[in-house]
């Protein structure tokens, strides 16, 4: 299993010579299975250059939830416009709505020129089921996690592999009952990725808006028996030196966890001990 990060920011892009070593990019993951069968995990600005690597495809979107910084890149995912491609997606259900209403509401005039039937390599929408299903010889469950709006975790094992995609999740307000839930989907997992957005400074003034911070993630990895955490979704107003920062303050906590940080480009290997490759050409 390999992981490729696209898109590591949270909230809004933030481009600029203070955020080039992490990136600017909003929430885009992509996962190859075994087989090279191709899953994507959120459709964040970071899909764009993803799409822009692909050219026609057969590919499975999953997504945590529809706020901005999860769907804005969706519209200019090349892929989805090629005949031929193959892509399906999957999101939870929200307000009685599926993925296919709230990708398409932000394609509508006045927002956007392309109209939705344009995405003719789109094949189907699909909301997420909260039973295991299978993607090929991959299986996939969600479990909703605490932030705003109806948002989900997902865990993918293959060939004795699994990763946790957790990219919006409170765990400082999650209830008893929600807490447990988050921590059997990461239970055992080879890799977390795990939101980690603010500082234990910045945390007060932000409760209630469904980020963590490194102290969170840890403990939240540390109960589950999570063999590699890796803090995720970036704050816009972060530069690399302050994720570094928060990196640093959650390995002071982390022990004999391991832990990395998210950087746009890197590829993150699961074969035994997961292993980082630096890639960042990958996204010039």
């Amino acid at each position: 299993m390999e992981i490729r990060y696209w898109g590591t920011r949270g909230s809004v892009p933030a481009p600029g010579p203070s955020t080039v070593r992490h990136g600017g990019n909003t929430s885009c993951v992509e996962l190859r299975l075994s087989d090279d069968s191709l899953i994507i995990i959120d459709a964040g600005t970071g899909i764009r250059a993803l799409g822009a690597s692909l050219g026609r495809c057969e590919a499975t979107l999953l997504l945590t939830h529809y706020h901005w910084d999860h769907i804005q890149g969706m519209p200019f995912f090349a892929p989805a416009y090629i005949p031929g491609s193959r892509i399906t997606i999957y999101g939870p259900e929200s307000s009685g709505r599926g993925p296919g209403h709230w990708l398409e509401e932000q394609m509508t005039v006045p927002y956007f020129p392309a109209v939705p039937a344009q995405l003719c390599g789109v094949s189907d929408y699909n909301c997420t089921p909260f039973e295991p299903f299978r993607l090929g010889d991959a299986v996939v469950r969600a479990e909703r996690v605490c932030h705003p709006s109806v948002t989900l975790g997902y865990r993918i094992e293959e060939a004795g592999s699994s990763f946790v995609y957790i990219s919006d999740d409170e765990v400082d307000d999650a209830t008893p009952q929600q807490l447990q839930k988050i921590i059997a989907l990461a239970q055992g997992a080879d890799v977390l990725l795990h939101d980690s957005q603010y500082s234990e400074g910045e945390y007060p003034g932000h409760r209630g808006w469904g980020h963590s911070t490194p102290r969170m993630a840890v403990q939240l990895a540390q109960e589950a028996g999570v063999k590699h955490l890796v803090l995720f979704h970036h704050d816009p107003s972060h530069s690399d030196e302050q994720v570094e920062a928060l990196a640093d303050e959650g390995r002071s906590l982390a022990g004999d966890l391991a832990l990395s940080v998210a950087r746009e480009g890197d590829v993150l290997q699961i074969t035994g001990t997961p292993t980082i490759e630096r890639a960042r050409q990958s996204v010039l």
